[in-house]
């Protein structure tokens, strides 16, 4: 496989840098790659590349105080809901799909609910909401997060920069009109596979798949070949 990738600057209130990588000879759209928490559009640059062979460009983007973007005084989803806007104002009309992995998963629903310029979208490893990732990260220290919802909500509402509620991925995807594909391991120790599995079935009847990677954890989503393949097959089929 041959490809170019180029270093590209995404203007808007937070300028953004990205790698946009094309594959040579034709291209049939590109799919924007959204990181998780803590992280940059290079970890994603696995899960590309059975994009780039079927003649995907992959934009590999690195939100606001991550990566080669830089700090950020401040950051939260819905400032990646705003960001995610001004990448379709670059792409300018090209067909182009989301894909949202963990944390990057919760902004992209919301942006491809409420932006009609996406043509599909793709959900790896997502939790349903800002408030059930929070609790999943505290049941997974041992403290119960019943005992502290009043308290995670308005820590949520901090992370969110909104309600946490209206972030919930249930509260969109009902209304989602383009196709979607949730990627989830079996075996996430981050995000329980179950999230994946309540995200499916609140989407509309006929416009979703999910895809089980059987054995795979969190972050080893990423270099599972198959899970590549599946989301190259998807948005080939639906999209491009």
């Amino acid at each position: 496989m041959v490809a170019r990738a180029e270093d590209v600057t995404i203007p808007g209130p937070r300028p953004m840098k990205a790698w946009h990588v094309r594959p040579e000879g034709s291209v049939r759209g590109t799919a924007v790659f959204v990181h998780g928490w803590s992280s940059d559009g290079g970890r994603m640059a696995p899960l590309a590349r059975p994009l780039l062979r079927a003649g995907i460009a992959a934009l590999l983007l690195d939100l606001p105080g991550h990566g080669r973007t830089g700090p950020a005084e401040a950051y939260h989803a819905a400032l990646m809901v705003e960001d995610l806007r001004a990448v379709a104002d670059h792409l300018n009309g090209a067909r182009a799909a989301l894909l949202g992995y963990s944390f990057g998963g919760i902004g992209a629903i919301v942006s491809a609910a409420t932006d009609p310029r996406w043509s599909a979208l793709v959900v790896v490893a997502s939790a349903e909401g800002p408030m059930e990732a929070t609790e999943v990260y505290l049941e997974r220290k041992g403290i119960p997060a019943r005992w502290f919802r009043r308290t995670l909500h308005r820590s949520a509402r901090r992370l969110v920069g909104v309600d946490p509620d209206a972030f919930r991925g249930r509260a969109h995807l009902p209304s989602l009109g383009v196709p979607v594909l949730f990627v989830h391991g079996t075996d996430d120790e981050v995000v329980p596979f179950a999230h994946a599995e309540r995200l499916f079935a609140a989407a509309r009847p006929g416009m979703a798949e999910l895809v089980r990677v059987e054995g795979a954890g969190h972050d080893a989503l990423l270099t599972r070949i198959e899970a590549g393949e599946r989301i190259a097959a998807f948005l080939a089929h639906v999209t491009f």
